[in-house]
């Protein structure tokens, strides 16, 4: 319990009334745990999708709000990452070279249109989930509260990815905030951290609030680890293993490949039921 604490304030900004002293071995052992850390992160963008939807209109707009909510709701921990991790990589340098540019505080071009692009393509993934699953088609079609399931589940998934990553791939450098996840982390954590994300996204994304295809959660999740796995053993090549800042990366990453994989599959549910 307390190396959950423990993550849940090193990984968001929610208010956690009790405040345990910091062990960094109690905090690397729960990494398995970070799916859980995605529940709450859910619940939380969630209730914001919820009550903004009652005040705001445009899809594009509430899309936005709900992804200004969640870098709130993480301090923008893992975006820092994903700038980093293209400012070091697309430097086309050596491996030093690169892992000192990925701890350089000053954002790069190539950190700057990552993000550009991983918002562009957030807000647009999303819109386009909420359009389908929420307009008067979807709830026509018996979509239920499809966006709402994709908002929820969505964080608790792409966390499975980050321990993936710890599990099969070294720490890059000698020490650093995320040494303790990659040597506290084993195969059993990614067994625990990908049975927590399934399970939990398939009661609330193919039964309580949504009707998602369960044959396409669990498609995509494999995807996802597939690519994450791709990922760690990317990072491997370039720059020797994986740093804090990659894992805030496939965090990103995964959101982005997930999203991209459920508004495929509410575009086909749609498409498969105007067809009968």
């Amino acid at each position: 319990m307390k190396g959950l604490i423990l993550l849940f304030k090193f990984m968001t900004r929610l208010p956690i009334p009790v405040n345990p002293e910091f062990d960094s071995k109690e905090l690397g052992k729960s990494m398995k745990l970070f799916p859980v850390v995605g529940i709450a992160a859910g619940l939380v963008l969630y209730v914001v999708y919820f009550l903004g939807a009652k005040f705001i209109l445009s899809s594009y707009l509430l899309a936005a709000v709900v992804v200004l909510a969640e870098v709130v709701l993480t301090g923008g921990l893992h975006l820092d990452g994903l700038a980093d991790t293209f400012d070091g990589i697309f430097s086309y340098r050596s491996k030093q070279k690169m892992l000192e540019i990925m701890k350089d505080s000053r954002l790069g071009t190539n950190g700057g249109i990552a993000l550009i692009l991983y918002f562009v393509l957030k807000i647009f993934l999303l819109a386009g989930i909420m359009d389908a699953g929420l307009g008067a088609a979807g709830r026509f079609l018996g979509l239920k509260d499809t966006a709402g399931a994709v908002i929820l589940i969505t964080p608790v998934l792409a966390r499975i990815n980050p321990v993936l990553n710890c599990a099969f791939s070294p720490y890059a450098r000698a020490s650093g905030s995320a040494k303790d996840f990659v040597d506290c982390t084993d195969k059993s954590g990614v067994l625990i951290a990908a049975a927590t994300g399934l399970l939990f996204s398939a009661v609330v994304g193919c039964g309580i609030l949504g009707n998602l295809n369960p044959v396409h959660l669990i498609n995509i999740t494999a995807v996802t680890m597939v690519l994450g796995l791709y990922f760690s053993k990317l990072m491997e090549r370039k720059i020797g293993g994986i740093t804090g800042d990659t894992l805030g990366a496939i965090l990103e990453l995964s959101e982005i490949i997930i999203l991209f994989g459920f508004y495929f599959s509410v575009v086909s549910s749609i498409g498969a039921k105007f067809s009968i």
